[in-house]
C-alpha cells in the first residue's frame, strides 16, 4: 500500500513539471505571436527628406534677405512646400513681400526678385526692385543713332563711348579729326524710357526679347557700380547740345559677350586714377 502511494506521488511530480514546461513554452510562443501582430517583425521604411531653406529668425516685410536670416534644414519630403529654396544663395538679396516667422520655409512666392517683381507689379514696378545687388541705376541721354539705331533693348549689354567735338579745317571747312574714348564696358541696360528689362540673367534671351525695341527712346537707365556712376556723371556732364558729335554712344554687345578689352582707349579723365 505504502509502495503504491510513493509511486503515485512521483508520477504527479513528473506531470507537474511537464505542465510547467509546456506552460512556459506556450507563454513564449504567445509572446512571439503578439510581437508579430504589433509590427515588431516588420522593417520600417526610412523617411525620405529634402534640405530646404527656413528662416533663422522672424523676418519683417520689405526686408532684404541676408545670409544671417537663413538656415538650411532637412525635413520630410511630403512636408516640403512648392517654391521652397534648397540653397540659401538663391534667396539672399531678394526682398520679402510679407513677414516670415522663425522656422518657416522660405518660398519664392513670398520674396521679390528682379524677375518676380516685374511679374507681380508689371509696368508699375519700382525701379529699385530690379537693380542688381551691389549696383546703382544711372540714366543717360541717348538718341536712336547713339543706341545702335534704336535697336538696343532692356536686358542688353553695351559699351559706352564718349565723343568730343570734331575739328574743322580753318580754310577748307572739312573735318580733320575727332576724339573718342571708352567710358565703361559691359554695362547692363535696365530700362529705355519706362520700359523695364524682363531678363533675369545675362543668358536670358527670352527676357530680353519680351521687351520691344524703342527707336523713340531718349534716355537709357543703366546698372553700374557706385564708382562707375560718378564716372558716367562726369562724362555726361561734358556732353553739350544734341549733335551727333557730342554724345555718349552705346555700342551694343553680342548676346552673351562679357569680355573686357583692356587695349581700348579709355577716358582717363573719368577713370578714377
Amino acid at each position: 500500500m505504502i509502495k503504491n502511494m510513493a509511486i503515485g506521488s512521483g508520477n504527479s511530480r513528473v506531470l507537474l513539471l511537464a505542465a510547467l514546461l509546456l506552460g512556459l513554452i506556450s507563454a513564449i510562443l504567445i509572446g512571439l505571436y503578439l510581437s508579430t501582430l504589433d509590427g515588431g517583425g516588420e522593417t520600417v521604411a526610412p523617411v525620405t527628406t529634402r534640405t530646404v531653406v527656413v528662416a533663422a529668425a522672424e523676418i519683417d516685410p520689405l526686408t532684404q534677405i541676408t545670409a544671417e536670416m537663413l538656415v538650411v534644414k532637412a525635413i520630410p519630403l511630403d512636408l516640403v512646400l512648392t517654391g521652397a529654396f534648397s540653397e540659401t544663395e538663391d534667396a539672399i538679396g531678394q526682398t520679402t513681400q510679407v513677414s516670415i516667422v522663425l522656422g518657416e520655409q522660405v518660398l519664392q512666392s513670398k520674396l521679390t526678385s528682379p524677375g518676380s517683381a516685374l511679374d507681380l507689379f508689371g509696368d508699375a514696378t519700382p525701379l529699385s526692385l530690379i537693380i542688381p545687388e551691389g549696383m546703382r541705376a544711372f540714366t543717360i541721354s541717348i538718341s536712336a543713332v547713339g543706341a545702335a539705331g534704336g535697336l538696343v533693348r532692356p536686358g542688353d549689354y553695351v559699351d559706352l563711348i564718349l565723343t568730343g567735338e570734331l575739328i574743322s579745317a580753318p580754310d577748307e571747312g572739312t573735318l580733320t579729326g575727332a576724339s573718342a574714348c571708352y567710358v565703361l564696358q559691359n554695362v547692363a541696360v535696365l530700362a529705355l524710357n519706362s520700359g523695364f528689362t524682363r531678363a533675369t540673367s545675362p543668358s536670358d534671351a527670352v527676357g530680353i526679347a519680351a521687351v520691344e525695341a524703342n527707336s523713340e527712346a531718349n534716355r537709357a537707365t543703366l546698372a553700374v557700380t557706385s564708382e562707375e556712376a560718378w564716372q558716367l556723371a562726369a562724362a555726361q556732364g561734358s556732353v553739350s547740345g544734341d549733335g551727333v558729335e557730342t554724345q555718349l554712344w552705346m555700342s551694343l554687345r553680342p548676346f552673351g559677350d562679357s569680355s573686357i578689352n583692356a587695349s581700348l582707349p579709355t577716358c582717363q579723365t573719368f577713370a578714377g586714377s
